[in-house]
């Protein structure tokens, strides 16, 4: 049953319009999953009856405010009170103009770009569709901003997703109430955020928040990046790095690694396709790794000869990333994997300076970053593709191969299956659970990688020998 067919059960006696999203797709030929109602009634009762007659879920998302939702098979019916004493009150107070669009449902439903045509009853009262026509997304009221600041963020992800522009004067209106998204509450902020990362041309994106202060708000921590390190980058110092490598990243998800990682790309874009969290893939929350990797530079710049040295900006990073994911409400995994990404960024570049990459430097890799090694390998190369020298761009893109070559084809040699664990030390050695075991673990997995231990046998011998010589 398509969402045509289960409008004929919002038959009732109150006045119920589709707005927003659903409408404004059907100018590009698409039909959306989602819909949203607006009624002047019981809103409630018009969304649990509704509900009961299409054996949907019923939700209540914000009842002072009379929004509800129902699901049926994944598709989602949004049901809001009417806002003002009409629908054109309503559509007053909603954000942009290609979303201030109403058809009631008493009216034949479109169906595709024909509702561009003459609509009897259709209520476009801000012309949404000439700037849907013109890809232009264009506030109503300033004040609008006022009452839901969130609008500020909401432009950009617009602009985003459907590659529209945002007319000068909404531009100004954003600037100028930029700081109230301090307002937002920051559930509704990270999920804003998450859709623009998620974005094919999200760097484009964070490029126009920034000029607007926007970014500012969102990712203070940022903000000393901007003034850091111009004698490398003049332009707009390590924030234009930053930039610069996210946009590299973006590079080669278009081009889906294949330049890069000729031999595996197809396995990298599966492992990135995975998720960090239940809704979030890994490549979006990779973005912000990218993105924040350099903020710990600014705390740890210093002057040494006629250089400008930056020790240990990795681990100073790291711990900033702490307050960053509480902030914004990131999963203990999201922030996880982001702070182990930025403090090992560093690795893929020591690694070139090596004679030789060696099965023990391979284990010792994977061992302490395990699946995530291959996004830190992303991240250095992202990182190296900024830099004008191309010598370390090939080094990062040759070692970069070279690790990931062993991890997917040889991973038995770089990760060998334990020939004993934990219990079964204790019992051989007779020693007690603590750090010792441990310890003896890691040094038999690393005697195996260098092919000193082969068989159960010689790792009882080679532990034996380590206790003894204690």
């Amino acid at each position: 049953m398509n969402n045509i067919d289960i409008l004929k059960y919002l038959k009732t006696k109150e006045n119920i319009w589709i707005v927003g999203g659903y409408i404004r797709d059907l100018y590009f030929n698409k039909i959306s999953e989602d819909m949203d109602f607006v009624t002047d009634g019981n809103t409630q009762k018009v969304a649990q009856t509704f509900a009961e007659k299409v054996k949907g879920k019923f939700i209540i998302l914000d009842d002072f405010n009379k929004i509800y939702r129902v699901i049926i098979n994944g598709k989602t019916f949004d049901f809001s009170k009417m806002q003002g004493k009409n629908i054109i009150e309503d559509l007053t107070r909603r954000d942009f103009t290609i979303n201030a669009i109403a058809i009631p449902i008493t009216q034949p439903v479109p169906t595709s770009r024909d509702y561009a045509l003459p609509v009897t009853d259709l209520i476009d009262p801000y012309d949404g569709r000439v700037d849907i026509k013109n890809k232009v997304i264009r506030c109503i009221e300033e004040k609008n901003f006022v009452d839901d600041p969130l609008r500020v963020l909401r432009a950009y992800r617009f602009a985003g997703q459907l590659n529209f522009k945002i007319e000068p004067k909404t531009e100004k209106f954003i600037k100028k109430y930029a700081k109230y998204i301090k307002k937002v509450s920051v559930e509704r902020i990270s999920y804003e955020l998450n859709l623009i990362m998620g974005l094919s041309d999200s760097h484009s994106i964070i490029l126009k928040m920034h000029n607007s202060k926007l970014l500012d708000y969102i990712f203070p921590e940022l903000i000393p990046t901007r003034h850091t390190a111009r004698c490398y980058y003049p332009k707009m110092g390590l924030l234009g790095h930053c930039f610069d490598s996210l946009k590299v990243l973006e590079k080669f998800y278009k081009n889906n690694f294949k330049n890069i990682f000729p031999r595996f790309n197809k396995k990298i874009m599966m492992h990135l396709d995975g998720n960090i969290s239940r809704t979030v893939k890994r490549k979006t929350i990779l973005k912000y790794a990218v993105l924040l990797h350099d903020i710990g530079k600014p705390g740890s710049a210093e002057k040494i000869g006629d250089r400008l040295r930056f020790f240990g900006h990795e681990d100073v990073g790291s711990k900033m990333i702490d307050k960053i994911g509480k902030r914004l409400r990131f999963s203990n995994d999201e922030i996880k994997y982001i702070k182990k990404v930025i403090q090992n960024h560093m690795r893929l570049g020591n690694l070139t300076s090596a004679k030789e990459v060696t099965d023990k430097a391979v284990w010792r890799f994977f061992k302490d970053l395990g699946e995530d090694g291959i996004d830190q390998i992303v991240l250095s190369i992202c990182d190296a593709y900024t830099y004008p020298p191309s010598n370390i761009r090939t080094l990062h893109r040759i070692v970069g191969n070279k690790l990931l070559n062993k991890y997917f084809y040889k991973k038995e040699k770089i990760l060998p299956v334990k020939l004993l664990n934990g219990n079964e030390i204790m019992k051989i050695l007779k020693i007690e659970q603590g750090p010792e075991v441990g310890q003896l673990l890691k040094k038999l997995e690393e005697s195996q990688v260098t092919k000193e231990v082969k068989t159960r046998e010689e790792a009882i011998k080679f532990l034996k020998t380590i206790v003894k010589t204690k």
